[in-house]
């Protein structure tokens, strides 16, 4: 003789749910499918709606046994599975992941991001956490961890942004069904703007940079000029990248952000300089700057600019929140301004489509002043 079964839960994702019934006077309690050789385990569930689901699969098998004849009191030898496969723990999992990352082709900045969130995290959670499956980790504590980056959103969400990487990779390999950080609370970025120069501010920060560090404001010249990015297409620039002339650069896919092949054209002026610079240079392979086949390190412009930084200050060359980056934005602005044309200024930025150009015209806060001034409504007063 047994009681109906039926199920002991909360709204809860930490309470351990189950089914309860009663066979011949004594009480089961039935948290997983293993007496039922299944597996159910609704404790190692996501989320509420998908612990629920599991507990109504795993009460209609119970029902169903029992209705069938099958006796709890009756223990059967455990079935050894020879090739199953242990469940994988939570930690087990993030290195997993980590180290599929780390050799994969990203940006030295990116994998370091990659192993600072793994270290913070794990050392956020406790040693049982850890060695749990991934599936008994709850939302909540997953929010008491990015709570501790709220010093802006900024950052928030770039932790957030870092930590759903994993999940969504999770996700993609099944281990889970519900990506948890897509419940986590969003925060909205103060929009920043970016300043640009001056066609007065130009002439004389570039004569002042030549004569403090001809590599710098060589860096600064090609930022301007080619539209390149400093701190890795233009630091990483070789003899090879030069055409004959010295009037293209030429790019592959992993030399450059947008992972497409880039050609860019060098103004006369750049070209006089970069010659009488490589002129002498015969190895392909010399990098522009160190005249060496090493690159200075990826600190090295910001190094240099910031020590020179309180100096030019001082001397109004540059104003706060004007950067080497801001040669870029001031040639892109220079260029929009002079051909409307958000196509062409796409092209030169190498930017892998206009969504992303037309985001970068609204953080130098482009769009959002000449643009719309153009367009405001015309009246003719009589």
């Amino acid at each position: 003789m047994y009681t109906e079964p039926k199920i002991v839960t909360k709204p809860n994702l930490s309470y351990r749910s189950h089914i309860s019934f009663h066979f011949n006077g004594k009480r089961f309690r039935e948290y997983n499918g293993n007496r039922l050789k299944i597996k159910i385990y609704p404790n190692y569930a996501s989320s509420i709606k998908e612990k629920d689901r599991l507990l109504r699969q795993l009460l209609f098998e119970f029902k169903k046994s029992l209705e069938t004849g099958w006796n709890p009191l009756i223990v059967d030898e455990p079935i050894i599975e020879i090739n199953a496969e242990p469940i994988p723990s939570l930690e087990q999992l993030f290195l997993e992941v980590e180290a599929t990352k780390l050799s994969s082709p990203l940006s030295d900045k990116y994998k370091r991001n990659i192993k600072s969130i793994v270290k913070q995290f794990l050392a956020f959670l406790s040693t049982e956490e850890k060695c749990s499956p991934l599936q008994s980790l709850k939302l909540s504590r997953i929010e008491t961890f990015l709570n501790q980056f709220k010093s802006s959103a900024t950052n928030y969400m770039n932790i957030r942004r870092m930590l759903g990487l994993f999940f969504a990779e999770f996700e993609r390999k099944k281990y889970i069904t519900v990506n948890l950080i897509l419940n986590t609370p969003r925060l909205k970025p103060k929009a920043a703007l970016h300043k640009i120069y001056t066609k007065e501010q130009l002439i004389p920060l570039l004569d002042y940079l030549k004569k403090s560090n001809p590599d710098l404001y060589l860096c600064c010249l090609l930022s301007y000029s080619c539209m390149l990015r400093p701190h890795i297409e233009i630091r990483l620039l070789k003899k090879r990248h030069f055409n004959d002339d010295f009037s293209t650069i030429s790019l592959s896919g992993a030399e450059n952000k947008s992972a497409r092949v880039r050609v860019v054209s060098v103004p006369k002026y750049l070209q006089t300089i970069i010659e009488n610079r490589l002129s002498k240079v015969q190895d392909p392979e010399t990098n522009i700057f160190t005249l060496s086949n090493h690159a200075f390190n990826e600190y090295y412009f910001n190094l240099i600019w910031t020590r020179l930084k309180s100096d030019m200050s001082k001397n109004g060359l540059i104003q706060s929140e004007q950067t080497i980056y801001s040669f870029r934005h001031t040639a892109a602005i220079d260029v929009y301004n002079r051909t409307k044309d958000i196509h062409i200024l796409q092209q030169l930025l190498g930017h892998s489509t206009m969504i992303v150009t037309l985001k970068y015209l609204r953080g130098l806060g482009e769009l959002n002043s000449q643009q719309l001034k153009d367009v405001l409504p015309v009246l003719e007063l009589v």
